[in-house]
């Protein structure tokens, strides 16, 4: 058996932001089966900054796993499973971000283009219901899933919003090593990301005998050498919507570089292009933007502060919020 958590503190100053911190706590409990199996189960918990008295609890995993090692390693992962596609996923724990803010563009919804669907995002930090198969080389490493919800709406348990409608979406992906430290991976997803149950016309109010269809292509790549480590991910969506189709991109490349062995300095850059509201007409103002320049020091093994510049600019917005953020995170494996 292994438990390991992560718990941070996040303030913030400057346009726009909060007096309170953000408290979050994130942790994994796994155990061994035997003959190969793991079980695991990932709880989280926020005390968000924007309201004193909200308190979320939630399930991000929740799943069984088996792994054979051999000349071509597999892994099964069944259950609650982190989504299969989004290279910023493995940025989602404080102690794995190298900055101080997680990808917004994986939390914040896209604004409306398609007033039947509900609300979506570029991509999205999902842990849904879920099967997936990995097969890897030192060389070269392939995967394929199938979920019950789709990689541009969150699926989370017990969140205090509704989770999307079951419907079956397929993920296939992979990537080669060319060498030691380098990656290039690339991400297909297809499927319906909202059903008929889901669609509501705004006119009538009766729902819409019909679904929207996604597909999602996902292009990533990882660079490490020295003590720097580059990555970058940019994904496509193709998006059904009651009048056509539409397209959104989601991208950020990021850097972290290991000064001292406790100092470090880290950046990224992301964005999201949106659909807009009406076909054809300008989507200028429909835009996110962020940059975030990171400083951060390590107290002790399991200690890390982080500060940092932020620029930002959200949807509809017409100017650049500057703001500096700081950030406490104590992460420890207990056993």
């Amino acid at each position: 058996m292994s438990l390991d958590s992560a718990v941070s503190i996040s303030q913030y100053l400057g346009e726009d932001t909060e007096e309170r911190p953000d408290i979050i706590i994130d942790v994994t409990l796994s155990t061994r089966l035997g003959r190969g199996w793991v079980a695991y189960v990932r709880p989280w918990f926020r005390k968000a900054s924007d309201d004193p008295y909200e308190q979320v609890w939630e399930v991000y995993q929740a799943a069984l796993q088996h792994e054979r090692s051999g000349r071509i390693s597999t892994r099964i992962d069944l259950g609650y499973i982190l989504q299969p596609i989004g290279l910023g996923l493995m940025d989602m724990r404080a102690d794995t971000n190298p900055t101080v803010l997680p990808h917004m563009s994986y939390l914040i919804p896209m604004p409306a283009f398609d007033r039947t669907a509900p609300p979506s995002k570029p991509i999205a930090s999902s842990y849904p219901p879920g099967g997936q198969f990995t097969a890897s080389t030192p060389k070269w490493d392939a995967r394929v899933a199938l979920l019950a919800s789709p990689p541009n709406r969150t699926f989370v348990l017990n969140s205090p919003s509704a989770n999307p409608l079951a419907r079956p979406v397929v993920v296939l992906g992979g990537g080669i090593t060319p060498r030691t430290g380098l990656r290039l991976g690339f991400g297909l997803s297809t499927g319906d990301y909202a059903s008929h149950g889901e669609l509501i016309s705004p006119s009538s109010g009766l729902r819409v005998p019909e679904s929207r269809h996604l597909r999602m292509m996902a292009f990533e790549g990882e660079w490490a050498f020295g003590y720097t480590k580059v990555s970058g991910e940019l994904t496509h969506d193709t998006i059904e919507t009651a009048t056509g189709t539409e397209h959104a991109e989601q991208w950020f490349i990021q850097g972290m570089h290991t000064l001292t062995p406790r100092w470090f300095a880290a950046g990224r850059w992301e964005g999201v292009n949106t659909p807009p509201l009406t076909p054809g007409a300008p989507a200028f103002l429909r835009t996110l933007r962020i940059s975030e320049a990171t400083v951060g020091y390590r107290l002790s093994r399991d200690l890390t502060m982080r500060g940092s510049f932020i620029s930002r600019k959200l949807y509809f917005g017409p100017e650049y919020d500057r703001q500096a953020g700081i950030s406490l995170v104590w992460a420890r494996r207990w056993w």
